[in-house]
């Protein structure tokens, strides 16, 4: 049976030392060495360890060549990559974000996650809100979202308390400023400079206040030709809930959209916009402004444009929503109320009248792309 006992020998100098011994089972097996004590006590503690783990059914060696090796040391950087791999319940969009979080991680990268302290977390915000060399500085909004991606990593691996949670981490102050969309003439110019392949998107995203990723993830099966509507489908639109929405097509892009694929090859699941990336749209965009001689301004700008002119023209935010697919009103009004534009100068002015009155209207089959009285006075 196992056993251990505690074994008292004369050292070099005279004086004695306390040996531990034990064997794991009977007289078969060998006896092993569990340390050697200046002192009877130091000897008894581990006579007592060896015993527990005897007792335990293990073997006190192995405890004890660990106490030896040296601990393999992961960084933040290594627990990034491993949060980031089990994470197979969020989209590309949200591993994008994990991953530009991890790319500025800067001090942080180096250390253990237990090693980190709200100090060293605050000094990761100040580094980053102050623009270097190889790094620029990064918005306040910017910081709080990779902010939350690194409490969500500590969280991961279970650092107690969070440093990164402790009301000591403070981010920079937060300033809204308003949108400012592109006025008519602007929006005009950016048309007649943008490449034939990217016009039609583009115009989509501006006449229906799409999101980017909205109009490129749109299919045919999306695209109710005979009632002249689209739809943003709950998987395809920001928070997969406000965002799913019907929105009314003028009969102009609809049959631009028909020429894109012959009637037999518009499978239900096809892209509307294949091969046409986020990236490109921004990037032609940026290109068409720059050769129109205007500020640059981005694809989102030009959803900021429709709802600008939604609310001037109809000033109904309870109603305007349902086609911007904001979650509240209130939402689209702190956003949009202050925005200067004049929707005379829209050319979608009276279809978006027609498209309102039709659905206000009781019992009226809202057939868009044809104006009511309120669209031909608009037009007018």
């Amino acid at each position: 049976m196992p056993s251990a006992s505690i074994t008292t020998r004369k050292s070099k100098g005279g004086g004695r030392r306390y040996a531990v011994r034990f064997r794991i089972g009977g007289r078969a097996f060998p006896v092993q060495h569990g340390g050697s004590f200046k002192t009877e006590r130091e000897a008894k503690e581990r006579l007592r360890f060896v015993s527990g783990e005897l007792a335990a059914g293990r073997d006190p060696s192995l405890a004890l060549r660990a106490l030896l090796e040296t601990p393999a040391r992961r960084t933040l950087r290594e627990h990034f990559d491993t949060f980031m791999e089990s994470r197979v319940d969020v989209g590309g969009k949200t591993q994008a974000l994990y991953g530009n979080a991890q790319s500025r991680l800067r001090s942080l990268a180096g250390l253990q996650p237990q090693e980190i302290t709200p100090a060293h977390v605050q000094a990761w915000i100040a580094e980053n809100s102050a623009a270097s060399e190889h790094f620029p500085a990064l918005a306040p909004k910017s910081l709080g979202h990779y902010l939350s991606t690194l409490r969500q990593v500590l969280d991961f691996c279970d650092v107690t308390p969070n440093p990164a949670r402790s009301p000591k981490v403070k981010l920079p102050e937060r300033i809204r400023e308003e949108v400012s969309p592109p006025r008519s003439d602007e929006w005009q110019a950016i048309r007649a400079n943008l490449s034939k392949r990217l016009l039609l998107v583009a115009r989509l995203i501006e006449c229906d206040a799409l999101r980017v990723s909205e109009a490129l993830g749109l299919t045919y099966g999306d695209i109710d030709f005979a009632g002249q509507r689209l739809r943003i489908s709950r998987a395809r639109t920001k928070g997969r809930t406000a965002g799913q929405r019907w929105l009314p097509v003028p009969l102009e892009l609809l049959d631009e959209i028909a020429e894109l694929v012959p009637l037999e090859d518009r499978h239900r699941d096809r892209l509307v916009f294949p091969r046409i990336t986020e990236n490109q749209v921004r990037d032609h965009i940026y290109r068409a402004c720059r050769d129109a001689g205007i500020a640059a301004y981005s694809p989102h700008d030009l959803r900021h444009r429709r709802c600008s002119l939604w609310y001037a023209d109809i000033r109904d935010a309870v109603g305007l929503i349902k086609w911007s697919g904001h979650s509240r009103p209130s939402m689209l009004l702190d956003t949009y109320a202050h925005v200067v534009l004049d929707p005379a100068e829209d050319e979608w002015r009276g279809f978006w009248q027609a498209a309102y009155a039709a659905e206000r209207a009781p019992g009226v089959v809202p057939v868009w792309s044809q104006p009511t009285e309120v669209g031909r006075d608009a037009a007018a």
